[in-house]
C-alpha cells in the first residue's frame, strides 16, 4: 500500500529507492496494542513515535493504544489534527484583535498553508511601518504581507497595521527581524512606485508590444488593439456605455504590465494599473474598468458592475479563450494551465449578473476575425491550422457546456438545461437561463405535470407511426380531411396556440407560452380520446398523423420535451 501511495510531488531520500514526500525516520503501526510490523523504506513499524524536534525532550514516546496517540503527541508539542492546528491559530489571532480593536484580512488559502508547516503554532505579532506603507495602495501592501512574507495581515478597516507570523520556537528577536524585513519590502514598492509614476500610461502602452502574450498570438500589445476593438462591439449590447470610456480603459487596461511594480508583483495587474489611471486623472469609470477588467477570478469574487468594466472584461476573457483554443491549448481532465474554464465561467457570470442580453454567437464571431489569419487555415480539411469556422463553434460548444455547469450547480435539472438548449441557434445566454428556470419550477406545477404527460402521449404515438409507416410525418396537414369536431377543434387550438406561443416567446413572455401550452393539451387529448386514428382510411390516417405532428412542433417552440426525463408517476396514458 505504501509503495503505491500517490503524492503530487516525490523524491528519493538518501540510498533507498522508495520515493516519498519527506525523509521516513520512523513508522507507527498498531493495532489495539499490537504492533503490526510491516516495513517500507528499510524501516520496520514499532509502537513509538516522537513529539516536537525542538519543543519535546527528543525521546521515543510509547503508544500503548491507538487512543492514547493523539494526547501524547500534544503533551509533547505536536497538534497532529490540521484543524485542532489551525483553531489554535486562531484563537490566538482573535484574542490579540478583540484587544487591539482590529480584524484579520481573509486570506484562507494562507492560512490553511501556515496551518502546515508548523507542528506547533506559536503566533507572534508585529507592527507594519506606517511612515514605510503612507500612500502605498492597500493590495500593494498585502501583497507583502501576503504573499512574499508569509504573513497574515491585520487592519482597523482602512490600514494595515499589524502582521502574524507563525513559527516554531519564540525568540525575542524574531518579531524585530520580521518588522525590518518588511520595512525593507515597504521601501523597495515606494521606490517601484515612484519610479512608475515618472512616465504615463501611454508610454507603457507603448512598450506593450515587447511583451509576449503567447507563442503563436503575438504579443500583448497585438492583445490590445484586438481587446479595443472587442470591447467597442460588446459594448453596443451594454446599456449606459459610453464608447470613448470603453475604448480608453480597454487602450489603458494592460498598460502596467510595462510597469516595474507589476513586474516584481504579478498579482497586482489591474490594480496597479487603475492606481496609476486614477493618479493620471483618468475618468472615475476608466479607472474602475482598468481595476476590475479581470475579475471574477474565482467563484466567490464579484463580477464587474459598471459598462466600461463590464465591456473590456468580456473582451479580454473572450479575446484570450479564442486565441488560446485556435492555438490548440487543451484541457485535459484537472488540467488546464491557462484557466480556460475559469475565464470562460467568468465571461459566463459577468452577463448573467448584470441582465445583458449579449449575443454570445456573434461576439465569438466578432473575436475570431480580430485575428490575424495567419492564425487559421481556409482550408477546412486541414489537420495543421483550424479554420475561423470551426474555432467559433468550438469556443461557442465550450462555452456552451461551462453555462451548463453553472446552471446545473443551481440545482436546474439538467435534462430541462437541455431541453431549452436543443436549438443550435442559440446566442442570448440570459434568455436561455431565464427559460430554464422557470421551466423547471413550472414542470413541478400540475398545469406543468400535464403539459408533460400530454407530450409523452403524442410523442409515443407519433414515434410508433414513424416506425411501422418506415416514414416520418410533415407538420402539414389539410383542413380539407378534417371531418371530425374534436379533429376541427384541435386544428383551431392549434392555429391560435402556436400564433400565441411564437408571440409570448418573442415579448421574452416565457410563462406565457407555458400557459398556453398548458391550455392546449386539453383539446389534444380531447382529440386522442375522441378520435380513431388508425383508422381504415389511410388518407385520413395519415392526415391525423400529420395533425398530431404539427402539435409536437408546436411543443418544441417552448422546449424540446423529449429530453425530458418524465418522473415515474408520469406515465403515458394509454392510446
Amino acid at each position: 500500500m505504501l509503495k503505491n501511495f500517490s503524492w503530487l510531488k516525490s523524491m528519493r531520500w538518501g540510498e533507498g529507492k522508495e520515493r516519498w514526500v519527506r525523509p521516513i525516520k520512523n513508522i507507527l503501526c498498531i493495532l489495539n496494542d499490537e504492533i503490526i510490523p510491516v516495513s517500507f523504506a528499510g524501516i520496520t513499524a514499532s509502537n513509538t513515535t516522537y513529539g516536537h524536534r525542538f519543543l519535546s525532550s527528543g525521546t521515543a514516546l510509547t503508544v500503548k493504544a491507538p487512543k492514547d496517540y493523539f494526547e501524547l503527541l500534544e503533551k509533547n508539542s505536536v497538534i497532529l489534527q490540521m484543524d485542532k492546528r489551525k483553531q489554535f491559530i486562531l484563537d490566538q489571532i482573535n484574542k490579540f484583535t478583540k484587544e487591539q480593536n482590529l480584524q484579520l484580512e481573509k486570506n484562507d488559502y494562507l492560512l490553511n498553508e501556515l496551518t502546515g508547516l508548523i507542528e506547533w503554532p506559536i503566533v507572534l505579532f508585529g507592527e507594519v511601518n506606517q511612515e514605510k506603507s503612507f500612500g502605498l495602495p492597500k493590495e500593494v501592501i498585502l501583497s507583502i504581507v501576503n504573499t512574499q512574507q508569509k504573513y497574515l495581515a491585520l487592519s482597523n478597516g482602512k490600514r494595515i497595521s499589524h502582521f502574524v507570523t507563525v513559527v516554531n520556537v519564540n525568540n525575542g528577536e524574531v518579531v524585530k527581524g520580521h518588522e525590518r524585513i518588511l520595512e525593507a519590502r515597504l521601501a523597495d514598492a515606494q521606490f517601484l512606485i515612484s519610479q512608475d509614476k515618472k512616465e504615463n500610461l501611454d508610454y507603457y502602452v507603448k512598450k506593450l508590444g515587447s511583451i509576449l502574450f503567447h507563442a503563436s498570438l503575438g504579443s500583448v500589445g497585438e492583445k490590445v488593439k484586438r481587446i479595443t476593438a472587442l470591447s467597442k462591439y460588446i459594448a453596443i449590447f451594454i446599456p449606459h456605455a459610453s464608447l470613448i470610456k470603453v475604448e480608453r480603459a480597454a487602450y489603458l487596461a494592460k498598460a502596467d504590465l510595462a510597469t516595474s511594480i507589476v513586474r516584481e508583483f504579478p498579482e497586482l495587474q489591474g490594480v496597479m494599473g487603475g492606481y496609476y489611471a486614477s493618479y493620471f486623472q483618468e475618468d472615475k469609470e476608466v479607472v474602475e474598468a482598468i481595476t476590475e477588467h479581470y475579475k471574477p477570478i474565482g467563484p466567490e469574487q464579484e463580477c464587474p458592475k459598471s459598462p466600461s468594466a463590464i465591456a473590456v472584461s468580456i473582451a479580454d476573457k473572450v479575446d484570450s479563450l479564442v486565441g488560446l483554443i485556435a492555438a490548440g491549448e487543451k484541457i485535459s481532465g484537472s488540467y488546464d494551465q491557462f484557466g480556460l474554464r475559469r475565464m470562460t465561467i467568468g465571461i459566463i457570470r459577468t452577463i448573467l449578473e448584470n441582465n445583458l442580453h449579449v449575443p454570445i454567437r456573434l461576439m465569438i464571431d466578432k473575436s475570431v476575425s480580430l485575428y490575424s489569419r495567419l492564425l487559421f487555415n481556409k482550408n477546412t480539411a486541414s489537420v495543421d491550422k483550424p479554420n475561423r469556422k470551426q474555432i467559433s463553434e468550438l469556443v461557442f460548444r465550450f462555452c456552451l457546456e461551462r453555462f451548463k455547469v453553472i446552471l446545473k450547480n443551481r440545482d436546474i435539472r439538467q435534462d430541462v438545461v437541455d431541453s431549452i438548449l436543443y436549438k443550435i441557434d442559440i446566442n442570448d445566454l440570459l434568455t436561455a437561463e431565464k427559460r430554464t428556470v422557470i421551466l423547471d419550477r413550472y414542470l413541478s406545477t400540475p398545469e406543468g405535470e400535464q403539459i408533460l404527460s400530454t407530450y409523452k402521449r403524442v410523442s409515443n404515438m407519433m414515434s410508433k407511426a414513424r416506425k411501422s409507416d418506415g416514414t416520418t410525418y410533415s407538420a402539414s396537414y389539410g383542413k380539407r380531411f378534417l371531418i371530425e369536431s374534436e379533429e376541427i377543434a384541435l386544428s383551431n387550438c392549434a392555429i391560435t396556440a402556436c400564433k400565441n406561443i411564437k408571440q409570448a416567446i418573442k415579448n421574452n413572455h416565457f410563462n406565457v407560452a407555458l400557459d398556453e401550452l398548458a391550455g392546449f393539451a386539453p383539446f389534444i387529448n380531447q382529440f386522442m380520446d375522441s378520435i380513431k386514428i388508425n383508422c381504415d382510411s389511410d388518407k385520413l390516417r395519415r392526415n391525423r398523423l400529420s395533425l398530431l405532428e404539427n402539435v409536437v412542433s408546436i411543443f418544441h417552440l417552448v422546449a424540446d420535451f423529449n429530453l425530458i426525463q418524465f418522473k415515474q408517476w408520469i406515465n403515458a396514458q394509454a392510446i
